[in-house]
């Protein structure tokens, strides 16, 4: 058992009720939060900002690089100024 991530309440080692009751006391607090994996998914958008592709790719545990990559966002703020700048309307302000 010490070498297990999370641990049920009553110490026995199926813990799938466990992560159900954390879950539910996680959308108490942000209600927004429909689907665990919606969490997961948020973590692994937050390693490819800080990791590069194929740290988060071994971190995941995914098998194909390519399925990190779909993690991947645009940022608005980075297209909206691209946008502005090569925008053909743009280009003689």
């Amino acid at each position: 058992m010490e070498n297990q991530l999370f641990i049920s309440i009553n110490g026995s080692e199926n813990i799938k009720n466990s992560l159900l009751h954390m879950f539910k006391a996680m959308q108490k607090l942000s209600p927004e939060i429909l689907h665990p994996k919606q969490i997961r998914a948020s973590v692994i958008t937050h390693w490819l900002k800080n990791y590069n592709l194929r740290q988060v790719q071994y971190m995941a545990g995914h098998k194909y690089v390519s399925s990190a990559e779909r993690y991947q966002l645009n940022n608005q703020d980075e297209l909206q100024s691209k946008l502005e700048k090569l925008h053909p309307l743009n280009v003689n302000k």
